[in-house]
């Protein structure tokens, strides 16, 4: 069932990932065209114990043990990334103080190891190597003057980059390829949910749950606009009085009356066209919109309903109590320049006229007549 569900929401926001996939795409390489290029260069260092400075091979052992400490290693990386110490290079001092402002100095220490790696990031390839190489010289000199024990050389030369490090449109695009279908099944499912719950409250105001028929207020605002949008269109309208289920309302509980109307309408519903209407008219009664078929056609159909719709019904699963439904159907059809309620209060009289005889009937009015029919032709009426 779930599989379904997720199929179903695939095929039907489809449409929505594939855009979403696009504008991430679209956005990723144009964004990557319009971004300046970054260039990234690093050079090593490493810290090891000064030989020259021992007098004894105790003092080198010592030195290498004092040298574990992570203490000593991060000293070297803040000095090394120090302002203060490299910016008394001469040739960093020639470089714009913003224009060195832009570009990204870092130092980070290998793991587990007395090397220090440092990065230079900026806009210009040959200017990072400059960068790196002034850090780096300076460093040297003025860390080796301050900790004599330990001598600290460069291990690795920057070298000047061939290819920037961002943007890479190739990977981007994937990255963004890869992130507009998540956001995309996302929205998707969001979207499916959000109809799913706007359809269950449409649902909820128009659908008369007990009987699963439209409520009137819907029957009657399709029906007004039915007559407003095709004025010369046939159209006829039933009302049906379940009289039986009137006898026995005061003594049913309402579980067994819903479920009693609801086995009416479904009964109903199965014997009408697919475009025919079905309302509940009040607790007893229903409705039923015929559109596009003229009064000449719907007096056989709705004989053959009232017939059907007598039917028995069992209100217990033993089928020991059973209830007569005695359907009366009144039935009207639009008359030329007949406006909507003008057409229901004549269904309503046709209705009570149905009511009015001591079997089921089916009274059809059709102006300027009126026929009274049911199934037995002894009691059939007709007026003028």
């Amino acid at each position: 069932m779930e599989i379904n569900l997720y199929l179903r929401t695939l095929r039907r926001g489809w449409w929505i990932i594939l855009m979403t996939i696009l504008i991430a795409t679209n956005v990723s390489l144009i964004t990557s065209y319009f971004t300046p290029p970054a260039y990234q260069t690093n050079s090593r260092f490493i810290v090891a114990p000064n030989a020259g400075s021992f007098t004894s091979s105790w003092d080198v052992v010592s030195s290498l043990d004092t040298l574990d400490r992570r203490s000593i290693i991060n000293t070297y990386r803040e000095l090394l990334a120090s302002p203060s110490v490299y910016n008394q290079n001469l040739e960093i001092q020639k470089i714009d103080p913003a224009v060195l402002a832009k570009y990204d100095i870092s130092v980070t220490v290998v793991p587990d190891t007395n090397i220090l790696q440092l990065t230079v990031e900026g806009l210009d390839p040959e200017l990072v190597v400059e960068i790196a190489d002034a850090i780096g010289t300076q460093a040297v000199e003025y860390i080796n003057k301050l900790y004599p024990v330990y001598i600290f050389t460069i291990l690795d030369q920057p070298a000047i980059p061939v290819s920037p490090i961002r943007p890479q449109p190739i990977q981007n695009a994937g990255l963004a390829l890869f992130f507009g279908a998540i956001i995309g099944l996302v929205l998707a499912f969001s979207k499916e949910q959000l109809q799913t719950s706007i359809e269950k409250l449409r649902e909820r105001s128009i659908i008369d749950v007990p009987s699963s028929a439209y409520t009137r207020a819907y029957f009657e605002r399709r029906l007004l606009e039915e007559v407003a949008q095709r004025p010369e269109s046939d159209l006829s309208l039933g009302l049906i009085n379940f009289r039986g289920l009137a006898d026995v309302a005061d003594i049913l509980p309402q579980q067994i009356k819903d479920r009693i109307i609801n086995t009416i309408t479904q009964k109903l519903k199965n014997e009408l066209r697919g475009r025919d209407i079905v309302g509940r008219w009040n607790d007893m009664q229903l409705a039923v919109l015929l559109p596009s078929t003229p009064i000449s056609a719907v007096e056989a159909t709705f004989k053959r309903l009232q017939s059907y719709l007598a039917e028995t019904i069992s209100v217990d699963a033993a089928g020991d109590m059973i209830v007569k439904p005695d359907p009366c159907i009144g039935v009207v059809g639009r008359a030329q320049l007949e406006t909507g309620e003008e057409l229901i209060d004549r269904c309503i009289n046709a209705m009570e006229k149905a009511s009015a005889f001591d079997e089921a009937a089916v009274v059809v009015l059709s102006k300027p007549f009126i026929f009274a029919k049911n199934e037995n032709p002894v009691n059939s009426n007709q007026s003028g």
